[in-house]
């Protein structure tokens, strides 16, 4: 772990740069001071050289030569010779004892008979160490004549300069592990706020955007720190507005009433709202990442997807549950960029309701053509026959005159209750409010309805509590309500009895009319108060129903503001529950 880190890294980078430096500047340095201790050296026998050759030249054979060259010798710890061009010694120090006139070979004397200064370092074979060798000419009369020839042992040189390259060696090793140990912090301090930024990026990953990084600095890592802390910042930001907007797009798909399924360009299922697995009756296969395919339910869908994604338009249709009817409407969803499609959005509608309507309009039409061509003709039948003389007494005429009177006053009936409908869902009609005695109320339904009661054999109750003998409504409405209710009740209640109570709460006034009749269907529940309904189709022509009286029933109720309910169970009997309120409201 530690030799992963940034710290490491930047450690070992630093003190093997250091190293390196350090060991190229040691080394140039020693090399240096060693040169110049050479050419120092060098220079300090040339100038010696010169000294002597300067002696030699006045005075060649004197005894003060053979004095300096000793004196000169035993300063500078050198071997000194002067030779002719042959190379005979004309004189020389003691140390070399050397006989004067004898032969001493040297590669320098070359170059110094060719008016050269010559400076060598090496072994010679005259010598058994290595020597530092210096050769002057001696010009006599601008004729080079002699040369001097010095050697001195570099072994005292070298011993000072071993010394001296000990000394830079512990100068540089102390040098390295006081970089290194400098290394290490600037490189702490470097990696610091990286390792800072590491532990805000991490705490960021999870979701946590309050962290910020110091800026201690000025340069590139406090720049890049406070970038990251601007960047933290935007990011906190731009996820609090995602998150929004996503919230808001699940709130709006989870309050739609439609539902909503969206499908990448495969045919996945990558979002749905709970609405569209409701209407699916809770489709097990509705889920992400699902195939449209899988899901039952959705099978005759997928023909009109490859539709949409073939032709790129928007496709419609219907697919048919056990219990409902749904309206499908595939849209495309192209790239911005390409215009590519890449998925396809499904929204589910429940159009039962309005198919049921579409087609209890349509059983209407054709009731209400029914019902009005019957008496029509019957009229038009019995008219023709008065005419043709086919009546042909007084009591036959008579007959056929109250069958036209009959029919009618039942188109009359329709009529009625068609304008009664209309003009109630229109507003056209004003209630005249006031105080209702029940009681009354009661007594002039069961003398109106007494001989369809007895003629039924049912029995008729009315209960009314102490404190609701008297209700706030139009009298001849709720009039009318009570009448078309217990004119149904009296069609399919063929025996047992009709009851209606009244009573009272903290808000209005509680009505209801019961009976112990067949009931009806739950299915049928939904839909009773709606316009051209009828429950028992079978009792259309016998019942002189029209299907329109629950439907004014339900808005007469609606314009007292009040509310009208039914409960019911087959075989057992019916309950509409009227609720009015009281004046105050």
């Amino acid at each position: 772990m530690i030799r992963k880190s940034v710290v490491a890294k930047l450690w070992v980078a630093i003190v093997i740069l250091m190293i390196i430096i350090l060991t190229l500047l040691s080394m140039g340095l020693f090399q240096l001071v060693e040169n110049f201790y050479y050419s120092q050296i060098a220079k300090n026998l040339i100038n010696q050289g010169q000294q002597i050759a300067d002696l030699y030249k006045n005075a060649p054979h004197s005894l003060e030569v053979s004095n300096q060259i000793e004196i000169v010798s035993r300063i500078i710890n050198a071997h000194i010779l002067i030779v002719d061009r042959e190379g005979q010694i004309q004189a020389c120090n003691t140390m070399m004892q050397l006989p004067p006139g004898s032969v001493f070979q040297d590669t320098e004397l070359a170059e110094v008979f060719n008016g050269q200064i010559a400076i060598k370092r090496g072994f010679h074979h005259h010598f058994d160490t290595q020597m530092l060798s210096v050769a002057l000419p001696i010009t006599v009369d601008n004729e080079i004549k002699k040369a001097i020839l010095m050697y001195t042992p570099v072994a005292p040189i070298t011993a000072t300069l071993e010394s001296l390259r000990r000394l830079i060696y512990f100068g540089l090793l102390g040098s390295i592990v006081l970089a290194s140990i400098l290394a290490f912090f600037l490189s702490k301090n470097l990696s610091r706020p990286l390792i800072k930024m590491n532990e805000v990026a991490m705490e960021m990953a999870k979701g946590n955007f309050n962290h910020r990084i110091p800026v201690l600095s000025s340069d590139e890592i406090g720049v890049l720190s406070a970038t990251f802390n601007f960047l933290s910042a935007q990011l906190r930001q731009n996820i609090s507005a995602l998150s929004y907007e996503k919230e808001k797009l699940e709130n709006v798909l989870t309050s739609m009433t439609d539902g909503v399924i969206t499908l990448d360009s495969a045919g996945r299922i990558i979002l749905y709202n709970p609405q569209a697995k409701k209407l699916l009756n809770d489709c097990g296969e509705i889920k992400e990442a699902a195939l449209l395919t899988e899901c039952v339910h959705l099978a005759e869908v997928n023909v009109l997807f490859n539709e949409v994604i073939k032709e790129r338009t928007i496709k419609k249709g219907e697919i048919s549950l056990s219990d409902k009817t749904l309206s499908v409407r595939l849209s495309p969803l192209f790239q911005p960029e390409n215009e590519e499609i890449i998925g396809v959005v499904i929204v589910l509608q429940d159009v039962t309701r309005e198919r049921k309507l579409e087609q209890m309009r349509k059983e209407f039409v054709a009731n209400v053509s029914h019902e009005l061509r019957t008496p029509i003709s019957l009229i038009q039948g019995y008219a023709e026959a008065i005419m043709d003389g086919l009546a042909d007494n007084p009591e036959q005429r008579k007959s056929f005159l109250k069958i036209i009177h009959d029919e009618a006053n039942r188109l009359k009936r329709l009529v009625d209750d068609l304008l009664e409908l209309s003009r109630l869902q229109t507003g056209a009609i004003k209630l005249n409010k006031e105080w209702v005695d029940v009681e009354q109320l009661c007594l002039q339904l069961r003398d109106k309805f007494k001989s369809a009661l007895d003629q039924e054999g049912l029995a008729f109750q009315c209960e009314v509590c102490d404190d609701a003998t008297e209700i706030w409504a139009d009298r001849f409405r709720i009039e009318q309500v009570l009448i078309n209710l217990m004119s149904n009740a009296i069609r399919y209640a063929k025996k047992g009895s009709i009851k209606i109570s009244v009573g009272k709460d903290d808000e209005g006034f509680v009505i209801n009319v019961s009976d112990t009749g067949a009931g009806i269907l739950v299915k049928d529940l939904p839909y009773i108060f709606e316009r051209f309904y009828r429950a028992d189709k079978s009792r259309n022509r016998e019942s002189g129903g029209t299907g329109l009286g629950l439907s004014i029933v339900k808005n007469i109720v609606d314009a007292h503001g009040g509310t009208i309910t039914v409960e019911s169970k087959e075989g057992k009997g019916t309950t509409f529950r009227i609720f009015l309120p009281g004046l105050n409201i």
